[in-house]
Parts: structure tokens; C-alpha cells; sequence
């Protein structure tokens, strides 16, 4: 399998589970939720904006020499994520907890929320995977992950504005993350594909697998708060 055929496959895997597709966010798109539900979802989904963070340092701590250069792509992206990159210092997780609160959330309960039992999974998924997986496995997680946001945060900031009445600062997770994560797929991709020139077909398996695994649980995740939100409206 050479890189083309490989991109192509890696994104046709991810693409099984496309989210914007997923009942709960075409709800979203559609303005069919009500801000009790925004507000569920922002305390539930802070599971795993907060711990993203940590899935980098778990595969960053596991990087020596000779892969400086992996690393410090793994390092450049935590700090972004950790607010370090930003002129006001703020985390991502901060964004997200402004999101929360425009919804009508309690910041300091919003992050003390009790995980449904598919976040909890989509969590220890990505811990698993940071903390065991080849480098490979790793990258391919995480690209599976950002390589969607871009899109979806684009979407759901046109709705919160149009659907929602949702001002600036409510919206400034989706603002930033439809550039950002632009360029972090893009470099987890190249790393990936610098992995796979060595550890040939086999790893590309079970980079592919990974790949898929956590676009699964990431639509499970969704199952999770969307079966909420219906149990709600019953």
C-alpha cells in the first residue's frame, strides 16, 4: 500500500463514523435542541477536551531519541492545547467551560459532571492507546480525532450563532478549533506516515485499526448524549 492508497484508506475508516452525520449533531445543525441539551453535552463532552491534554503527555513521556522530531510536534501541540500558544494563556478546556456556561451551565460544577459510561469509554480509549499503542497507533488516534474537528466546529459555531443565540465568547472553542486543528491533523498525518515507512504493511494495520476504533468510540460517545436527550424529551 503506498501513501496515496493509504490516506485514502485511513480516511475512508474515519469517514465511516463521519460525526456531523450522527443523530445528535444533525439535531445540532437543525436547531432542534434545547439549551438544557447544549448544556448536558458541554458537561459531558468537557471529559474529553479536558483530558486531551493528558493523552499527549502520556505518548510525549514515552518518546526518546531518535524521535526528537516526533516529540516535539507532541509537545508543540500540548501546549496549544494547555493555552501555553495563546496571548491570554487560556486552555482549551477554559473555552469549552465559556461554551458550557453560555449554555447555561455552572463553571466550576460543569467540569464535576459524572461521566456517562461512552465518554468514560472514549476516554480510556485514547488513554490506552497514548499510554500502549505503537507511536503509529498514536498518531493515528489523534489524527482521527482532529481531522474532524475543523468541520464539525464550523458547524456547530454557525448553529450556536443562528440557532442559538450564542454570542462570541460562547462560540470561541468552535472559532479557534475550525484553524487549528487544521494544522495538527496535518502533522499528525505526516508523522504517521514518516512511522509507517519502517514498520511496513503490519503497521499500517493496526494504525488503520486505531485509526477506526477511535472514530467508533467517538460515535459512541455521541450515542451516549444523544439516548440522554431523548430520554429527556420523553
Amino acid at each position: 500500500m503506498n501513501t496515496s492508497d493509504f490516506r485514502k484508506e485511513l480516511d475512508r475508516r474515519i469517514a465511516q463514523c463521519d460525526l456531523l452525520c450522527h443523530p445528535f449533531y444533525q439535531a445540532w445543525a437543525k436547531g432542534r435542541l434545547t439549551r438544557e441539551d447544549l448544556r448536558c453535552y458541554a458537561e459531558q463532552y468537557f471529559h474529553q477536551v479536558a483530558a486531551f491534554p493528558e493523552y499527549l503527555k502520556l505518548f510525549e513521556d514515552r518518546l526518546h531519541a531518535p524521535a526528537r522530531e516526533l516529540a516535539l510536534a507532541v509537545a508543540r501541540n500540548r501546549a496549544e492545547e494547555e493555552g501555553e500558544a495563546s496571548p491570554d494563556g487560556r486552555s482549551h478546556a477554559e473555552l469549552w467551560l465559556d461554551f458550557a456556561e453560555g449554555m447555561g451551565a455552572d463553571r466550576a460544577a460543569a467540569g464535576r459532571a459524572e461521566p456517562l459510561p461512552e465518554l468514560q469509554d472514549l476516554v480510556e480509549t485514547f488513554r490506552k492507546i497514548a499510554r500502549e499503542g505503537s507511536s503509529a497507533e498514536a498518531l493515528a488516534a489523534f489524527y482521527a480525532y482532529e481531522s474532524q474537528v475543523p468541520r464539525i466546529a464550523q458547524e456547530k459555531a454557525r448553529g450556536l450563532k443562528e440557532l442559538y443565540g450564542a454570542d462570541a465568547g460562547t462560540c470561541a472553542y468552535f472559532t479557534v478549533h475550525q484553524t487549528a486543528d487544521v494544522h495538527h491533523a496535518r502533522v499528525w498525518r505526516d508523522q504517521l506516515e514518516q512511522q509507517l515507512r519502517v514498520s511496513g504493511d503490519e503497521g499500517r494495520e493496526k494504525a488503520l485499526e486505531a485509526a477506526e476504533g477511535v472514530a467508533q468510540a467517538l460515535w459512541r460517545a455521541l450515542d451516549g448524549i444523544e439516548r440522554e436527550r431523548l430520554a429527556r424529551a420523553a
